[in-house]
């Protein structure tokens, strides 16, 4: 019982924090991506009013040879309609300095590219990440994925 603050002080700090509604990596085999292997999660959606920042997980090697990545974002809705985003991922400065961080040749980022965004109704959503580069096969990507939390302006 002695113990009961502490818990509950935790509880609350916990709660706090951003609330998070899907966070899923999928692992790249080889690190080479197809163009043709799209990587879809499903997240099931039962809030409309609260909004939500939307974040590319990427893991790279050093040896990747563009300063970023583009992306086709494909959202898939309850409702039998999708829409398409093409998201560009900064991953080097101009110098050919890497954005992100890691141990070793690999390198991990974060990258937002939907802020404060509302869900418009509930269900079941598909999100499918696939890479828009002009070559079919992308070397040096390791890991991608989706981060959606909610929005803390």
């Amino acid at each position: 019982m002695k113990n009961l603050p502490y818990i509950m002080l935790l509880t609350a700090l916990v709660s706090c924090g951003p609330q998070t509604l899907l966070t899923e990596t999928a692992q790249i085999e080889k690190g080479l991506w197809l163009f043709d292997d799209g990587r879809t999660v499903t997240c099931e959606v039962t809030d409309t009013l609260t909004p939500y920042n939307f974040h590319v997980l990427l893991r790279h090697g050093a040896n990747y040879k563009y300063q970023n990545l583009i992306l086709y974002f494909k959202q898939y809705y309850p409702n039998n309609t999708y829409t398409v985003d093409t998201i560009n991922c900064p991953l080097a400065d101009n110098s050919g300095i890497w954005y992100g961080s890691g141990i070793g040749d690999l390198l991990d980022n974060r990258i937002m590219f939907k802020r404060n965004v509302q869900f418009p109704m509930t269900g079941t959503y598909n999100f499918e990440l696939q890479h828009a580069m002009r070559s079919d096969t992308v070397e040096e990507i390791y890991d991608i994925g989706i981060l959606i939390e909610g929005a803390s302006n």
